[in-house]
C-alpha cells in the first residue's frame, strides 16, 4: 500500500514535484511554507492526517517550530528535511534542527558529510524536473544555437567563470550564443518560466550548464532540464562525480579553452551529437524525473522502517 504523504514546503501547488507525491501516494496533503498557521497546521495534521511520510523543504531557519516536528515524529511520521539547494557552508540551523527530523537529504555530498560528522542521519536524494514540461514534444520559441540559461549573481564561487563564458562566447560566437536570465548582459529572461525555458531550449543545438557551485554529486537542475528536452546538446562544466557518462549523455568540460572546441565540434558533426542528445534524454526519463525523485524517497522510507 502507498504511504500516506504530507508535503511542507516552497514547492506545494500545482507542479510535476506534488503531481508525483498525488500519484504515488494512497493519500496526499501539503502546507506551504509561506503560510502563517503552517506550525499550527502541521500539528493538527500529526492527530488528524498522521502521515507516513512528512517532506519538508524549508529554506530558512525558524519556518518550522520544533514542537510541530516532534508532533508529527510521535505520530510515527518519517519526517525528512531536504534541501535542493547549496551555500557556501551547510546551514548551521540545519545541523542544529538535524537530530529533531528523522533524516536530513541533500543534493550535494559535502552537506552530508557536514551532517553525518555531527552524528546525524543524512543522505544523498537529487533533484527531479517536470518531463510533462521538458520533452522532446511541444513549442519552440526562436532563441539561438547556442544559450546558456543563468542569473548574473556576483556572489558565488564560480560567478565570475559564467561572466567570463558569456562574454567570452559573445566574442568567439557572435550572433550564435545568447543568454538568458536576471542580470546585466543577457538577451532575455526566458527562465522564469518552464514552458518558456523548454520552448527556448528545444530551438538551440547547444545548451551549456554551469552551476555556482564545483561539489561533489552536486549540479543545478538546469541539466536535469536540457537533458530532459531532449533537443540541445547539454555541455557541462565537470564537477566531482558526476553521475552522467561523457560522450554518452553530455559532454564536459573544464576550461572555456575545452568548451569553445566542443561548441566547434558539435555544432558541425550533427549525427555525433544527436546521438548523444538522444541518449542523455533516455538516460535522465529514466533516472531523474520527480517521478524517480519520489519514488527513490518511498523506497528510502521502506527501507528504514522495515530496519526498525
Amino acid at each position: 500500500m502507498n504511504p500516506k504523504i504530507l508535503h511542507i514546503g516552497i514547492c506545494t501547488g500545482t507542479n510535476g514535484l506534488t503531481r508525483a507525491f498525488m500519484e504515488q501516494s494512497s493519500m496526499y496533503a501539503e502546507i506551504p511554507s509561506n503560510d502563517a498557521q503552517l506550525n499550527t497546521k502541521a500539528i493538527r495534521m500529526a492527530e488528524e492526517f498522521k502521515p507516513d511520510i512528512v517532506f519538508v523543504q524549508i529554506q530558512k531557519e525558524g519556518v518550522m517550530s520544533s514542537d510541530a516536528i516532534r508532533a508529527l515524529r510521535n505520530c510515527g511520521a518519517w519526517v525528512v528535511n531536504w534541501n535542493g539547494d547549496v551555500r557556501d557552508t551547510c546551514p548551521s540551523w540545519m545541523i542544529s534542527q538535524g537530530k529533531l527530523f528523522s533524516t536530513t537529504l541533500f543534493t550535494n555530498m559535502r552537506d552530508v558529510r557536514e551532517m553525518r560528522q555531527n552524528g546525524l542521519e543524512s543522505d544523498w536524494l537529487e533533484i527531479g524536473y517536470d518531463d510533462k514540461i521538458y520533452c522532446p514534444e511541444g513549442e519552440i520559441t526562436r532563441t539561438y544555437p547556442i544559450v546558456f540559461f543563468g542569473n548574473n549573481a556576483h556572489r558565488f564561487p564560480l560567478s565570475q567563470l559564467r561572466t567570463d563564458m558569456c562574454n567570452r562566447l559573445k566574442r568567439t560566437f557572435p550572433g550564435e550564443f545568447g543568454v538568458y536570465g536576471i542580470g546585466p548582459g543577457a538577451d532575455g529572461n526566458l527562465n522564469h518560466s518552464q514552458p518558456y525555458e523548454a520552448a527556448a531550449y528545444r530551438f538551440a543545438k547547444i545548451a551549456i550548464n554551469v552551476s555556482h557551485y564545483e561539489i561533489e554529486r552536486y549540479s543545478s537542475d538546469r541539466m536535469l532540464r536540457i537533458l530532459g528536452t531532449g533537443k540541445p546538446l547539454c555541455l557541462a562544466k565537470s564537477y566531482p562525480d558526476m553521475p552522467y557518462i561523457d560522450g554518452e549523455h553530455l559532454r564536459t568540460w573544464s576550461t572555456l579553452e575545452e568548451l569553445e572546441e566542443l561548441i566547434r565540434y558539435h555544432m558541425v558533426n550533427e549525427e555525433e551529437r544527436l546521438r548523444i542528445v538522444k541518449q542523455g534524454n533516455e538516460y535522465v526519463k529514466s533516472m531523474y524525473t520527480f517521478d524517480k525523485m519520489v519514488s527513490n524517497l518511498i523506497e528510502m522510507y521502506e527501507i528504514t522502517t522495515t530496519k526498525h
